[in-house]
């Protein structure tokens, strides 16, 4: 599950660069603050995810 987070979050981080740098998904007929937002919303939260993914602390056993 640890993995699939990490993937997630590099995923998310690629998809805002894509969106941000490149024009891979033809995106010309929406507006250039539009793309800017999607993009800068993408990249922070997959930035989120890894930073949160990280920094998780393992659960506890709770042996009864």
């Amino acid at each position: 599950m640890k993995y699939l987070a990490y993937v997630a979050g590099v995923t998310f981080i690629l998809l805002g660069g894509l969106i941000l740098f490149t024009n891979v998904f033809q995106m010309d007929q929406l507006p250039y603050q539009f793309k800017l937002i999607m993009g800068v919303v993408l990249v922070l939260y997959g930035a989120f995810r890894l930073l949160a993914t990280v920094f998780r602390k393992p659960p506890k056993n709770e042996e009864d």
